[in-house]
């Protein structure tokens, strides 16, 4: 019997479409949400077994992917197509796991986050993309700001090219040529959900070997340092966490130890926010630009309501453009960033899921953290209550140390002025520059880190101006300092950088501030520079 004639036309052409995976345990609720018998579900065409459900349209304009679709339907869809763009979703049944793919405007915003296998595009991509064939990152950092960092290249490059750094942030989304795996087409991205431009025809093909894919560990033999944080997934560990979680914001403490960012997205793309929005979203609400604990818990406060996880995971964050229009709309929960241990497993909150950082990551950063110089310098023991600037202020007491902290000046040459704070305290006899700051938290850290950098980088480099800037700054507020030292290039390691923790040894600070830390000595190390660290 002869076999039936392929069908050429729309079902051929490349279409750019984007492919989600159900968790299984959500399927029935997915369904149960998203379709029904009055939508006028439309069959597919074997051999895909699935449907097209139809949302409301929302654009006057009809979208490029209708004939495509239509051409793998039993029945296309009928209507006046011409004068309202169609959405939908098409809905695959394909062996044990459901995909959905969403057509048309306003229409993957109804898939919900907990629906969704969050790592399925992640694990396609890297599969599939090779280290030099990258073209877009997307990041979460777990210091500092907590925030979300997006790089894209002109070209397919060198991740090495890219700022992330696999110690410190969690790669959620990766973007490139799939040279791996050519058949997903020239160039995809994959987050939660997998981007791709194919003929729609060849969805079947496409859709095992994404299964395939996911299933796959191959991709840390070409990706050995991508997974050094993990999800988890045990509910009765994430139970014990939000309990902690809960105590932290009982006891007054969220505010110091909770940070809010805006989540990674389930698209993966870049998402600017002008404003935030807490509650309903109406147009006299409160707008603001910033996004933060406090802000979230007055916000409650004002409407009679007590901040708590519970409380998190009702509460809505909307996400303004510069038109005041919604963007994405998350739950207060998932704006939170925050770290935690579990049972001595380092654990972080990041985008409303929990995640876990491997043992041996965490035994590989302490075996660093152990090598790092102890401080032989004698300051003052920290009295557990002063801030830098009193301690900075009783160190300074001693006449062989020169108090720089809070002498600010801005510097950048002929480009952009930058503000500087050079150090906290010199010694000019044991050649030390100190940099103090208390040690509770990653912020604090981060921040005294990007101070140390901030410092090294212009004080040992070329230029001059910088170091004259500094001997004009040491001689306004110590006249009778030497600042011979200054006049010419200093040589690496002829003065110790050293670091100085208010109560925190290096082993206990939190360990993405201890991520941070080994990243600075080494880069301080290979530089030759000397460098100590010291807590008291």
């Amino acid at each position: 019997m002869a076999a039936a004639p392929q069908r050429v036309g729309a079902g051929q052409k490349k279409i750019a479409f984007t492919i989600y995976l159900l968790l299984p345990d959500k399927v029935a609720e997915f369904e149960a949400s998203l379709l029904s018998e009055d939508q006028k579900l439309s069959l597919l065409e074997g051999p895909l077994e699935g449907v097209f459900a139809p949302i409301e349209p929302t654009n006057p304009e009809p979208p490029p992917w209708v004939a495509a679709v239509n051409s793998i339907l039993q029945t296309p869809m009928t209507g006046d197509l011409a004068s309202r763009a169609p959405a939908g979703l098409l809905v695959i049944w394909r062996g044990p796991r459901t995909f959905v793919l969403p057509f048309g405007q306003g229409v993957w915003p109804k898939l919900k986050t907990l629906w969704l296998e969050r790592d399925f595009g992640r694990r396609v991509a890297l599969n599939a993309i090779p280290r030099d064939s990258v073209v877009w990152l997307k990041s979460e950092q777990f210091l500092a700001k907590w925030h979300l960092a997006s790089e894209k290249a002109p070209r397919a490059s060198s991740v090495d090219e890219f700022g992330v750094d696999f110690d410190r942030d969690l790669v959620n989304a990766v973007g490139g040529a799939p040279t791996l795996k050519p058949t997903l087409g020239q160039r995809i991205t994959g987050g939660t959900s997998l981007r791709v431009s194919l003929p729609i025809s060849s969805l079947p093909d496409t859709l095992d070997e994404c299964s395939a894919l996911f299933d796959s560990d191959a991709y840390r033999a070409n990706w050995p340092d991508i997974d050094n944080i993990r999800r988890i997934d045990d509910e009765a560990s994430i139970v014990l966490l939000e309990q902690k979680l809960d105590q932290v914001i009982t006891a007054g403490q969220a505010n110091q130890l909770v940070s809010m960012f805006t989540p990674f997205q389930k698209r993966g793309e870049s998402l600017v926010a002008e404003n935030y929005v807490f509650g309903r979203n109406y147009p006299t609400a409160v707008r603001t630009p910033y996004l933060t604990f406090q802000l979230w818990a007055d916000s409650l406060t004002g409407r009679g309501l007590v901040a708590s996880v519970t409380q998190a995971k009702q509460s809505s964050v909307h996400i303004l453009d510069e038109y005041d229009m919604d963007q994405e709309v998350f739950t207060a929960f998932e704006c939170f960033g925050y770290e935690s241990d579990l049972n001595r497993r380092v654990c972080i909150l990041s985008s409303g899921q929990w995640y876990e950082v491997l043992a041996d990551f965490v035994a590989r950063v302490n075996r660093r953290i152990a090598d790092i110089p102890r401080a032989a310098a004698t300051l003052p023991a920290w009295n557990q209550a002063d801030n830098e600037d009193a301690y900075n202020l009783l160190c300074a007491r001693d006449p062989s140390l020169l108090l720089c902290d809070r002498r600010i000046f801005r510097f950048g040459g002929t480009g952009p002025k930058y503000q500087f704070e050079f150090s906290d305290l010199i010694d000019l006899q044991s050649k030390t520059l100190f940099f103090v700051k208390k040690g509770s938290k990653s912020s604090g850290m981060s921040h005294l880190f990007e101070q140390v950098r901030r410092t090294v980088e212009p004080l040992f480099g070329s230029d001059q101006a910088y170091r004259d800037r500094i001997m004009g700054l040491l001689g306004q507020h110590h006249p009778g300092a030497d600042v011979g030292w200054l006049a010419t290039r200093p040589k690496q390691g002829e003065w110790n950088i050293c670091m100085v923790s208010l109560g925190e040894p290096a082993a206990s600070l939190p360990f993405f501030a201890r991520c941070a830390l080994v990243k600075l000595f080494d880069d301080l190390d290979r530089q030759r520079h000397s460098v100590s660290f010291v807590a008291v």
